[in-house]
């Protein structure tokens, strides 16, 4: 994997050696700084190595500080990124397993250097499980503007036809590393995707069972033409279809 780190000052230490065991895993990393134990402002450092991941450009990202706790809220203000403040190899286990974290903070005031090896190499290794927890990141990776109250509200607006949906005419779908996005007019869907080599290798879609409760109400009972629409615009890729 390709890896991107970063810590303030206070990691620094600490992020002298997980690149070390980084490189000796065999993963490829780069150091987003900072470069020595003079003081630097965290969010300076952390963001770079939060948009590294989101850009798909790195697989995933490790980022350091006193607590671990700035650098965390830092990254998890951008979209996809999933960054998981782990304090021991539990943690980083579920961490990975139930949330595919892409991003992991350690605190090295808080922890041994062998505690954050150990943490970093249980992250690394454990897989995402996937199935009943797709769910919860497709919902993590909605933007602002559509969760909470206001994706309650889309949920259960009246649309035309008594809450039949009515085929709509244009659409539009967006591929990135970490989602597709379905557009129509002023409504979306996003479908996790499982990032490849060159483009994404599997897209997770709620089966025909979960469809209605996991879409607005524009999309219901729409499964089929929706995802039909998808399939044609993204022939060419050639991926995995999972449902959950």
């Amino acid at each position: 994997m390709k890896i991107a780190v970063g810590s303030d000052h206070e990691g620094y230490r600490y992020k002298k050696e997980i690149k070390r065991f980084l490189e000796k895993a065999g993963h490829g990393c780069r150091d987003f700084g900072t470069h020595s134990e003079m003081p630097v402002s965290y969010p300076f450092i952390t963001r770079p190595v939060a948009l590294a991941v989101q850009s798909g450009e790195f697989d995933r990202g490790i980022v350091l500080g006193i607590s671990g706790n700035g650098e965390a809220m830092v990254a998890n203000r951008l979209p996809g990124i999933r960054c998981a403040l782990c304090w021991n190899r539990e943690s980083a286990v579920l961490a990975r397993r139930h949330c595919d974290a892409n991003m992991l903070s350690l605190g090295a005031g808080m922890i041994t250097l062998d505690e954050a090896l150990g943490i970093a190499g249980a992250w690394l290794e454990t897989p995402f499980e996937g199935g009943p927890y797709m769910a919860g990141i497709r919902q993590m990776d909605q933007k602002p503007a559509t969760a909470g109250a206001a994706a309650a509200r889309e949920r259960d607006a009246v649309v035309p036809g008594d809450g039949d949906a009515k085929p709509a005419g244009k659409f539009d779908v967006l591929v990135s590393f970490r989602f597709v996005k379905y557009m129509e007019g002023d409504h979306s869907l996003e479908f996790q995707v499982d990032p490849g080599l060159k483009k994404p290798s599997v897209i997770h879609v709620p089966s025909s069972e979960h469809w209605n409760s996991e879409v607005p109400r524009w999309a219901r009972d729409r499964r089929d033409e929706i995802l039909d629409r998808i399939r044609e615009k993204t022939a060419h890729m050639r991926w995995e279809w999972e449902d959950y």
